[in-house]
């Protein structure tokens, strides 16, 4: 979108600079299934050529989704992905609050299903995908705690936005869990709908088993580097309707 729609440069060659400029860090992309990376359905040879051509332009890890959890469009990215030779992070999005008992949709048996099949189909990776950031720290601990023991061999990633302001405490719990990886946001770029801040994860763990190995200097440091960057996009920013955190997404 940004690189075609925006900025007028072929995606193809922004990813194979970036590879060389960086060529020991995995990048990671998002794959919407059957719908690729657009807004509909494509032929499935599309989306196998799509797949093709990023593995070979540099990308490594697909985290493969549907808005709907629906799982044969799942599958099918699943598939074009592994045959491309790409790394699978086959990702549930979540919604609902798997603590909370009058919850009868979306509770914990719909998403150990949901993850047996995944599992069952092959990923790599199993992605816990929190768009709305509506996983809540107890919710975090239950729904990880559970997937840590029926699948122990396969990493999870757990993804989440910090739109209610907890963001924090629920990938610290999803650590505790048992999550082999967060997602986290540098911090003059985290919180509201990025992800929560690095910062704040990385001295959450400091001197404890999960220690993530970051010392707090360097982090703030590159902090300081992007809160700069941003000030130049001040005009685009988003933040004029929304300044804190919002725990009303809860209901």
């Amino acid at each position: 979108d940004v690189a075609m729609r925006f900025l007028h440069e072929d995606p193809w060659e922004r990813l194979e600079t970036l590879r060389s400029l960086i060529p020991n860090i995995p990048f990671q992309m998002l794959l919407r299934g059957a719908n690729a990376v657009g807004y509909t359905s494509y032929p499935d040879n599309v989306v196998d050529k799509f797949c093709e051509q990023a593995v070979k332009s540099g990308m490594d890890i697909f985290r493969v989704f549907d808005s709907l959890n629906y799982m044969p469009n799942m599958l099918l990215g699943m598939e074009a992905v592994g045959k491309a030779g790409g790394v699978i992070e086959a990702s549930i999005c979540y919604s609902g609050d798997v603590s909370n008992p009058d919850k009868k949709k979306y509770n914990l048996d719909y998403y150990v299903k949901l993850a047996d099949e995944l599992v069952k189909g092959g990923t790599h990776i199993l992605g816990i995908k929190d768009m709305a950031g509506l996983l809540k720290p107890q919710a975090a601990k239950m729904l990880i705690g559970e997937l840590r023991q029926r699948h122990p061999d396969i990493p999870i990633h757990v993804h989440t936005h910090d739109t209610s302001g907890a963001g924090v405490a629920s990938m610290l719990a999803a650590a505790e869990a048992g999550a082999d990886a967060v997602d986290v946001a540098v911090d003059s770029m985290s919180g509201l709908t990025s992800q929560p801040s690095m910062g704040a994860v990385v001295a959450g763990l400091e001197r404890t088993d999960k220690d993530t190995g970051f010392t707090l200097g360097p982090v703030n440091a590159y902090s300081a580097y992007w809160e700069q960057a941003r000030q130049l996009y001040a005009p685009f920013e988003c933040c004029s309707t929304m300044k804190s955190g919002n725990s009303d997404i809860y209901e």
